[in-house]
């Protein structure tokens, strides 16, 4: 039995949190022991709990109080006996990663997207530093995409054969399964186009730019309305510019996107974002019939083609609102090409992101991390 240790700098909704639930239901019950650590949240422990998996509450995305914090970790490895800590987001990397090398323990790390840029100068270079210095200390760092593989090898965040891309992958059946999200629920009549967003309201996301772009397309289709559904820090800004906007924005919780198939509900789903690891929101989308609208950026660009979308290049000012609104404004007026892509989309998921796919290969690397353990006590 290979234990596995699973910790999280947040817990939620978004890639991380979904990936490491998929983990623990999927991975083979005679072969793995997950349990769960990160901040506490209701919804996402209960998803443990129906999975029989055990949930730790721990806060690790705060320096303040470092050496505290390392010593609780230290801790839950020690006690949870994991021959493996697989370890996701800045703050559960730098513990996770140092606490697994205290206690002898083999460590993995899954970047869901490398994002320094919006630091300071100072910043940047001590992030980076950083990561080199734990990806020094890492058996094996996961890539979810091509392009951030090959900037994390750039950037000296992993090391050459020490690091792999096993793609993000999504339950096809249990989004199918999900109740549809209906026009009517959103106070919406069937002949009025929803745009739709599921992400995180953080700055990288650039929900400005989405807001901007949907108002200038609402201009020429007024019956149009945004739909955000997500939490975080920039929330309360996206709702103050959206009340002093033009246009129908609705803003839903996160949770939203857990419990029902929101996409039901969209004719487009549409992303303004800097840049991504590799987004599951995307995919949910294409995989639910829908054709996209996205920033031609790293992650975006691994997941969305001339087939099953528009890619919109970004320039970082005002002109990005402009061509995103031009893209949205040629999908909408051709129903027909939508459902081409929304079909293709559908398609390349059920081909090349599946989730058993991502279950299969990530158990790889737990048995080689793990068989490196066991050849080390023995030398």
């Amino acid at each position: 039995m290979i234990r596995v240790l699973q910790l999280l700098t947040t817990t939620a909704p978004g890639g991380g949190p979904r990936q490491v639930v998929h983990l623990a239901r999927h991975l083979s019950a005679s072969e793995f022991a997950v349990s769960v650590a990160g901040p506490w949240d209701s919804r996402f422990a209960a998803n443990l709990r129906a999975a029989g998996v055990e949930f730790v509450a721990v806060t690790v995305d705060s320096l303040r109080a470092f050496p505290l914090t390392l010593r609780r970790v230290a801790r839950l490895v020690r006690d949870s006996r994991a021959d493996v800590v697989h370890t996701h987001g800045k703050g559960a990397g730098l513990y996770g990663r140092l606490a697994a090398r205290l206690g002898g323990v083999p460590s993995v790390h899954t970047f869901h997207g490398i994002h320094y840029e919006r630091y300071p100068g100072a910043a940047q270079r001590l992030y980076l530093w950083l990561e080199r210095y734990l990806a020094g200390l890492t058996h094996t760092v996961i890539n979810v995409s091509r392009t951030q593989d090959d900037e994390a090898l750039r950037l000296g965040l992993a090391r050459p054969g020490r690091s792999v891309v096993i793609v993000n992958g999504i339950d096809v059946d249990e989004l199918a399964a999900r109740p549809p999200t209906r026009k009517a629920a959103l106070g919406l009549a069937e002949d009025e186009p929803v745009l739709g967003c599921v992400a995180r309201f953080d700055p990288v996301k650039r929900h400005d730019v989405l807001v901007a772009a949907f108002e200038r397309v609402a201009q020429k289709h007024p019956k149009v309305a945004l739909l955000l559904v997500g939490d975080g820090p920039e929330k309360a800004r996206i709702q103050r510019i959206v009340d002093r906007g033009a246009g129908r924005v609705l803003i839903a919780d996160g949770a939203l996107a857990w419990e029902t198939n929101l996409y039901a509900s969209c004719d487009l789903y549409v992303t303004a974002s800097a840049k991504e690891g590799l987004p599951l929101a995307p995919l949910e989308a294409m995989a639910s019939g829908r054709a996209v609208v996205a920033t031609d950026v790293p992650g975006h660009r691994d997941v969305v083609s001339r087939e099953t979308g528009l890619l919109v290049s970004p320039t970082g000012d005002a002109t990005d609102a402009v061509a995103l609104a031009e893209a949205i404004g040629l999908l909408l007026e051709d129903p027909e090409r939508r459902a081409r892509m929304g079909r293709a989309g559908r398609e390349r998921v059920r081909q090349e992101f599946t989730l058993q796919s991502m279950i299969d290969r990530t158990a790889t690397v737990y048995r080689t991390a793990a068989t490196s353990r066991r050849i080390g006590r023995r030398s």
